[in-house]
């Protein structure tokens, strides 16, 4: 299973501070220098491999000479210009666009799917209100209408398209029926969300992505 970014993060810096320093670095910026207000992440659930083309008027997240798959995960990216559009560009299909939308301090995952054969469609799972120190969320993106899964050693069935609460505990293993375990034990307490997917073969697999706010 994939797990992106890594849940066993630098001991030395906090889950905040760390996502700041990271967007400072993305965007060549000096810690002197504007912090970003909002970001996101962004995962492509395209079923097949696709050149895609990202952009933020003419910042180029995905420049579109490679082609990548579903699971594809850009990593926490900061909104701007914050009155830019986002833009998925691909050759053959509709392009899909969406407005500036977020707060101060927001970064919501962002998935990037089909709507109907060769169109494009953006949507956003925010971040989550029931807020506490540890937490991890999952959702089924997959192709079944309920998943089964494993989370600390009790039994989950997971609805497609629902953010469910699986524990409030640091760590977490957890595993797809018939799958091995994961674990995760970050150094810090932090807040994650799994996201179930299809892969190509039509395998399932999850993404780990941190859920926090700036």
């Amino acid at each position: 299973m994939k797990h992106h970014p890594n849940p066993h993060p630098d001991k030395q810096l906090n889950p905040i501070w760390r996502s700041i320093l990271l967007l400072l670095l993305t965007c060549g910026l000096t810690p002197a220098q504007e912090i970003p207000k909002s970001a996101f992440n962004l995962v492509n659930l395209i079923p097949q491999p696709i050149p895609l083309k990202l952009s933020l008027d003419t910042n180029l997240i995905c420049a579109g000479d490679e082609s990548v798959g579903p699971g594809f995960l850009t990593g926490l990216m900061p909104w701007r210009p914050e009155k830019a559009t986002l833009k998925a560009e691909v050759k053959g299909y509709q392009t899909a666009e969406l407005k500036p939308f977020l707060k101060a301090t927001e970064t919501p995952l962002i998935i990037l799917q089909e709507s109907s054969p060769h169109v494009l469609q953006f949507n956003v799972i925010p971040n989550s209100k029931e807020r506490s120190p540890s937490f991890y969320d999952a959702i089924n993106l997959t192709t079944k209408d309920n998943l089964e899964i494993q989370a600390n050693k009790n039994s989950f069935s997971l609805p497609k398209n629902k953010r469910i609460r699986l524990s409030k505990e640091k760590k977490l293993s957890y595993a797809l029926l018939g799958k091995q375990q994961e674990d995760l034990d970050p150094s810090d307490p932090g807040n994650f969300l799994l996201v179930f997917y299809t892969r190509e073969d039509g395998t399932q697999d999850c993404i780990v992505i941190p859920d926090n706010p700036l």
